[in-house]
């Protein structure tokens, strides 16, 4: 046997990473003697879909070590291939095997959970959790298999993808940022750590708000509605001042205290009650636009495996389920504060970036967003976003940050989730996911680990700030009774910004790494026409640390581009707003920007649509 995958076994055992890539890569490597070829096509929701290919080394030739980490490799492309596009079920097929393609086969049912329940589904069975929740919203009642997840006999066929109305991206733009005058319309950005909330009235932004939350420490569904209905509530109140359909005076002077900073929830609520109670005339939005940190599809909520609700999955148990369709439905009660025609359009956090970055790009270059455009934003959790050359959101989970890239470090696999060394997801316990690359989290620990030996005077200054915990129970970020994740990060950043600290630079350059391997997985997942990869949140905020992950990303994949969304960025009235103020920044409230055009987007797209039913039924009338 080939001393490569020899190699790459004593690399993790000896605490480096090890790429999915690279493993791909030197499998493929393999002289046909040594090898069998194992092949997985899926079947999507309305269509079947791409067929993967695995090349890899006949086992009888492996060591016991050698031959785990070839199993873990076909698992986490598996695991990466239904995170990322889902769907209602897989073939899988051998071709110059000796057995082990049945094995294989065996391998992924059980450790997939196929004939579990979803609340005892662990571990890679998770992503199947959240294709079977996509296939509920998507396939119509009736359809065979609807929810159930499967191992298909033989390989799907059959079945185009229906044919959509589609938008051509360069409309996009138009539809997002066209025909505002008059209107009131809020954009919510809804993350791990913070809520930000943009009121744009007659297109001109009117307020930001900033309210701070941690949801997954809640333990009921209720805990992220209420809130989110709450501030929805507070910003129609601030249209109503805005507009004048109430004493302005009077109704600015109680909703002041739920504008201050550091506003708490009872606080808001009080505020809000007085407000409804001065409005002389019914006020409404006439539309929300909201990005969720969760699988959304046709503005449903149906992912319900991300660490936000990780907290309701473990105290609710059997009753998770029925509890998580109530979120499911947050855009049935957000049209409670909407005109009858208005529009509340819900997409996933990593969509929405993308959407911003096609409108803030196309409204002056419209050939600049020719290939699509492919987003990610850094802040809490790595999000993903696509919008293709055909100016759509495609119907997939996306979920890049469940992707598993390292195969090695097999010594920090030894930490709990939740310890700041650990490299196992914090909601599926696998290792080497790129939640624990990339992100806030990915940054905690690097910190954790290059900075006691390499800067343990910085370490120790953390540590004696109250921004890292070090106990006999390990290594955490303290939430309680203050939560130190943002001055964590703020704190790291700012040293990277001020220079003279090697091995923070370091850690900025890994991610930087990270991101790239990640270009290099999305790509054989998806081949996106676009190669650029736009960057949003709060990672990127500090120039000295987007640049050092621009160098980072070089060593792995010097073909990959890329791009901070910052000031350079705002293109559009809304976000030169933004851009303008004193007290925000675009890195902060983009999002909210977006998810403002969003819903403008979507409003004028609805408007376009029933002039098309119009004329029909009036020559049908006649």
């Amino acid at each position: 046997m080939s001393q490569a995958i020899r190699d790459l076994v004593d690399a993790a055992a000896a605490g480096r990473p090890v790429y999915i890539t690279s493993v791909r890569e030197r499998f493929a490597a393999l002289p046909p003697s040594e090898c069998f070829v194992l092949t997985a096509t899926l079947a999507g929701f309305e269509a079947v879909g791409p067929a993967f290919t695995f090349r890899l080394p006949r086992f009888a030739l492996l060591a016991d070590d050698e031959r785990a980490m070839a199993t873990e490799y076909v698992l986490a492309g598996l695991y990466n291939i239904i995170s990322t596009l889902g769907g209602r079920g897989l073939s899988l097929s051998a071709d110059g095997d000796e057995g082990e393609g049945a094995a294989l086969a065996a391998a992924f049912e059980r450790a997939f959970g196929l004939e579990e329940t979803r609340l005892l589904r662990s571990g890679y069975g998770r992503a199947v959790n959240v294709s079977e929740r996509m296939d509920e919203a998507i396939s119509a009642p009736g359809t065979p298999s609807r929810g159930r997840f499967r191992v298909l006999e033989d390989a799907p066929s059959g079945g185009e993808r229906k044919a959509a109305r589609s938008t051509r991206i360069e409309e996009l733009c138009s539809l997002a940022v066209g025909g505002m005058d008059g209107t009131a319309i809020c954009g919510m950005d809804i993350g791990g750590t913070d809520i930000k909330l943009c009121l744009a009235v007659g297109g001109h932004v009117v307020r930001f708000v900033e309210y701070d939350w941690f949801p997954a420490v809640f333990t009921q569904i209720d805990q992220i509605i209420d809130p989110v209905l709450l501030l929805v509530r507070l910003m129609r109140l601030e249209g109503a001042r805005a507009t004048g359909c109430s004493d302005t005076d009077a109704l600015a002077e109680v909703l002041a205290p739920a504008f201050a900073a550091g506003a708490s929830l009872s606080a808001i609520e009080t505020a809000v009650l007085a407000g409804e109670a001065l409005l002389r005339t019914p006020f409404v939005l006439d539309a929300i636009g909201v990005c969720f940190p969760d699988v959304v599809v046709r503005d449903k909520i149906v992912g319900g495996e991300v660490y936000k609700t990780r907290g309701m999955r473990d105290h609710l148990g059997a009753a998770y389920e029925d509890e998580f369709r109530r979120l499911s439905a947050l855009d049935v009660a957000l049209r409670a504060v909407v005109k009858p025609d208005g529009v509340v359009g819900i997409v996933n956090d990593g969509p929405m970036a993308a959407f911003t970055a096609a409108v803030e790009l196309g409204v002056i270059d419209p050939a600049a967003i020719a290939d699509g455009v492919f987003a990610h934003t850094l802040g809490t959790e790595l999000g993903t976003g696509w919008v293709t050359e055909a100016g759509s959101i495609p119907d997939i989970p996306l979920e890049i940050y469940n992707c598993i890239i390292d195969l090695g470090s097999y010594p920090e696999r030894q930490y709990a989730p939740d310890d700041v060394r650990s490299v196992n997801n914090f909601n599926t316990r696998l290792a080497g996911t790129l939640q624990k690359y990339t992100s806030q989290s990915g940054v905690f620990r690097l910190a954790a680990k290059y900075l006691p030996d390499q800067d343990p005077a910085l370490f120790t200054e953390l540590v004696e700030r109250g921004l890292l915990a070090v106990s006999d129970d390990g290594m955490f970020v303290p939430t309680e009774p203050k939560d130190m994740r943002k001055p964590l990060l703020e704190f790291l950043m700012s040293a990277a910004e001020e220079g003279g600290h090697p091995a923070v630079d370091r850690i900025f350059r890994e991610i930087g790494e990270f991101m790239a391997v990640a270009w290099l997985e999305s790509k054989w997942l998806l081949d996106p026409a676009a190669d650029t990869r736009i960057v949003f949140g709060r990672l990127v905020k500090r120039r000295a640390c987007f640049d050092l992950m621009v160098e980072g990303a070089r060593a792995i994949a010097p073909a990959l581009r890329l791009e901070v969304a910052d000031d350079e960025m705002a293109n559009t009235d809304l976000m030169r707003q933004l851009r303008d103020s004193e007290q925000y920044t675009v890195a902060q409230f983009a999002q909210a920007i977006g998810a403002v055009h969003y819903a403008n987007y979507r409003r004028n797209r609805a408007a376009d649509d029933r002039a098309r039913v119009l004329p029909t039924a009036a020559g049908a009338a006649s």
